[in-house]
């Protein structure tokens, strides 16, 4: 699919490319031949007014026998120079043969395979027109430029659409990248969630053929109802994790903003999960929350503290302890939360982020969780145009630093 997506991209470029050159060249072409056209009618005006003071009136009509004859010696005559009588009669011509036949303007005739450019001027004398003067000049060179121009454009045709195909592939296969690591992660996310929830799915079916078998219930039926309410509980948690990180992912999505005051939501989700800490006898020291309002989606703001605060005490040993701090420094939130439990190996540092990726798996399963809450923790910091960190040892602990703006900044 992306290696035909990337071919596509290609072949678009490629036909855009080539209108272009097609569309420039024959641009290019149209000013080539009218400036070498304008350069023939520069020669021919100069040339005319050169000639026409020595037109002589012989026998009442014009007359360029002289010049002709004091020009010949000189050099040789390379247009065609015509004497018309007043009804438009040719009467002398010198010079290459050109066509007998005066012509109105700057025009171009062919004849016996050459093209012409003619150009004429009338011949006065004492106020009435006696005749006419016409040059003709051969503009084959100028014809032959052309077509040397046209055929270099087909000749190069062929080798700029292969330059630019192959630099069409090459770039296109950087900008299928994104698509490459989408498809990757979508495809790591429909196997990962799926088997997140077959866990919890299979455990109900396997209770629920328990229950069909009253012989095989026995004096389980207590531990049946657990093992249930435990599963529907963790694909309750799941289906929940996954909807809030579709929603603040989701850059199309409206997330109505308002000033959530800190203080107050961190000391709420302490309080909530301080039962579970004391339960496992961790403890939570917190050093003092600044009193402070943040431009920002409350749910969102809630998740940050909530999965980081939940994520270190599951993570934390028996009698660890988990330290949180939030400061205002300038126009930023500072959250740090810290605890000195398993740690992280350097190996899985850049991957803890991910969608369903778990450290330790076994570990994981027992502590529970859908492995979405750090997925949401960045979510939710990009998506407040913050940045979110994470500095870890085995064996001594993780730290983690988040830091939001205070004021209106991003999407």
């Amino acid at each position: 699919m992306v290696d035909s997506i990337r071919i596509k991209l290609a072949l678009w470029f490629v036909c855009m490319v080539m209108l272009l050159y097609s569309v420039d060249s024959i641009a290019s072409l149209m000013v080539f031949k009218i400036s070498l056209m304008r350069s023939v009618d520069v020669g021919l005006e100069d040339l005319i007014a050169e000639i026409e003071p020595s037109v002589k009136t012989i026998n009442g009509k014009p007359s360029l026998e002289e010049w002709h004859e004091e020009a010949k010696g000189k050099h040789p005559i390379l247009a065609t120079v015509q004497i018309y009588d007043v009804k438009g009669k040719p009467i002398e011509e010198y010079g290459p043969e050109g066509v007998p036949q005066l012509h109105n303007g700057h025009l171009r005739v062919r004849t016996d395979d050459r093209s012409l450019r003619s150009m004429f001027s009338k011949i006065e004398q004492d106020g009435k027109t006696t005749g006419y003067i016409q040059l003709q000049v051969s503009t084959k060179p100028q014809d032959d430029a052309i077509e040397q121009f046209f055929l270099v454009v087909m000749v190069v045709a062929p080798f700029i659409a292969a330059g630019v195909g192959i630099c069409a592939y090459l770039f296109s296969g950087q900008a299928v990248k994104p698509i490459e690591r989408t498809l990757l992660m979508l495809r790591r996310f429909v196997a990962d969630a799926g088997h997140e929830l077959n866990t919890p799915v299979a455990t109900i079916e396997a209770c629920l053929e328990t229950l069909k078998d009253p012989h095989k219930l026995g004096d389980m039926s207590d531990d049946v109802f657990r093992m249930m309410e435990r599963a529907s509980d963790r694909l309750r948690h799941l289906s929940k994790d996954l909807i809030v990180l579709a929603r603040i992912e989701d850059p199309e999505s409206e997330m109505m903003r308002s000033n959530v005051p800190v203080k107050e939501l961190a000391e709420s989700v302490i309080a909530e999960l301080g039962t579970i800490a004391r339960e496992r006898k961790i403890e939570l020291v917190v050093q003092p929350i600044p009193d402070v309002m943040m431009y920002g989606h409350h749910e969102s703001i809630l998740e940050i503290f909530n999965n980081l605060i939940e994520n270190a005490i599951k993570y934390s040993e028996e009698g660890g302890k988990v330290r949180i701090a939030v400061e205002q420094k300038d126009a930023n939130l500072h959250i740090t939360v810290a605890d000195n439990g398993v740690g992280i190996p350097a190996d899985s540092i850049n991957n803890i982020f991910d969608r369903f990726y778990r450290v330790d798996k076994s570990r994981s399963r027992d502590v529970g969780g859908s492995g979405l809450g750090l997925s949401i923790v960045k979510a939710a910091v990009e998506r407040h145009s913050g940045n979110v960190t994470v500095e870890s040892e085995p064996g001594k602990g993780t730290t983690f630093r988040v830091t939001l703006p205070l004021a209106r900044v991003g999407t």
